[in-house]
């Protein structure tokens, strides 16, 4: 389920035309994926500074591990799988 975003449609049908998710339905009601959407919301805003596509995926990871630690439904640390330590670890390039 996804918003209405037209690439979000174009790239569905791209990876079915390829066999992958032959068998998915891709919804766009627009009530029923708001919480992941808003949640999401403050990274699917354009960026026009990056220069290649490593360096927005290295930023939107930081952007998300932040968010992630200060998300106010974790309980014990984790949400969902995700170690705020852990996390930070990652960020910091430091290796156990």
């Amino acid at each position: 389920m996804t918003d209405k975003a037209p690439s979000l449609g174009s790239a569905f049908r791209k990876l079915q035309s390829v066999g992958l998710y032959t068998k998915t339905d891709h919804r766009t009601v627009k009530y029923l994926n708001n919480l992941i959407e808003q949640d999401h919301r403050p990274i699917k805003r354009r960026n026009k500074f990056y220069q290649s596509l490593r360096t927005a995926s290295s930023t939107i990871k930081g952007m998300e591990t932040l968010r992630g630690i200060y998300k106010k439904n974790r309980r014990n640390g984790t949400l969902f799988g995700f170690s705020v330590s852990t996390e930070i670890k990652v960020l910091m390039g430091i290796t156990t």
